[in-house]
C-alpha cells in the first residue's frame, strides 16, 4: 500500500454539496464550489463581522471580540487565499450560533485521499508544525476541553443539529475521527469546524497553530 496523496479543500459557496472534483475541486454537487488549500501559504481565520468576503488580504484582520460574559462563536470563517491575496469566506462553516449560514451543514471542509489508508484518519490541532505541544490558549493552554476549536466529522452524515457542539481539538487526546474505519480506496472525508471564544480567553497577538491530518499507511 503506497502512501496516499491528500488534498485539503474548502467550500466557499452557500450550497451544501459534495466535492466531486476530488483533488482539483471546482464545481461540486448542488452547485457547491471547492477551493484547493495551499497548506504552506494559506491561512484559516476565524474573524468578526467587519471582515468581508473578497477583502484584500491587506485589510484587517478583524479579530473576534471577547465577550463580557459567557462565550461567542466566531461570526465568520475565512480562507486567507495567498494566490488570490483575498479573504475567501467559508459561509457554511460553524453552527447556527455564528454569523454565517452554518448549522446542520455537511460539505464544508474536505480532505481528498487518492488511495487507501491503514488506519482511521484523524483531525488534530497543535501549537505549531512540530506537533509537540498544546500550550496555546487557542488550544486550551494544556487543558484540551478548553480548546477554542471545535470540530465534527461529516463524512457519513451531517451533524444532526444546527447548534452542534463539536469536539475540542488539542493534540492526540482530543481529536476527531474523520471515518469509522481505514479508507479502502480513494475518497473524500469531510468535517466542519468553529471557534468559540469565552469571556475568560487570554488573547494572543500571534499563533503558529496548525490543523493536522494524521493517518497510517503501509
Amino acid at each position: 500500500m503506497a502512501k496516499p496523496n491528500t488534498t485539503f479543500l474548502v467550500n466557499n459557496s452557500t450550497n451544501d454539496g459534495e466535492n466531486t472534483g476530488n483533488a482539483t475541486g471546482g464545481a461540486g454537487g448542488n452547485s457547491s464550489s471547492w477551493v484547493v488549500v495551499d497548506l504552506v501559504n494559506d491561512i484559516l481565520a476565524f474573524l468578526d463581522t467587519q471582515q468581508v468576503d473578497g477583502d484584500a488580504d491587506t485589510v484587517g484582520p478583524y479579530p473576534v471580540i471577547i465577550p463580557a460574559a459567557g462565550s461567542i462563536e466566531a461570526p465568520k470563517t475565512f480562507l486567507i487565499d495567498d494566490s488570490e491575496s483575498v479573504y475567501d469566506q467559508i459561509p457554511l462553516a460553524g453552527s447556527d450560533q455564528g454569523g454565517q449560514t452554518g448549522g446542520n451543514t455537511r460539505y464544508v471542509f474536505a480532505i481528498y485521499f487518492d488511495g487507501a489508508t491503514a488506519g482511521i484518519p484523524y483531525l488534530e490541532a497543535w501549537d505549531d508544525n512540530t506537533h509537540a505541544t498544546i500550550a496555546s490558549t487557542f488550544l486550551g493552554a494544556g487543558t484540551p476541553a478548553n480548546s477554542t476549536l471545535k470540530a465534527i466529522a461529516t463524512t457519513d452524515a451531517a451533524p444532526g443539529a444546527t447548534s452542534w457542539a463539536g469536539t475540542p481539538l488539542a493534540g492526540t487526546s482530543s481529536r476527531v475521527s474523520l471515518a469509522a474505519a481505514a479508507l479502502g480506496g480513494a475518497q473524500n472525508v469531510y468535517f466542519n469546524i468553529r471557534q468559540v471564544i469565552a469571556s475568560t480567553f487570554v488573547p494572543l497577538t500571534k499563533t503558529d497553530g496548525v490543523l493536522t491530518l494524521r493517518y497510517l499507511y503501509s
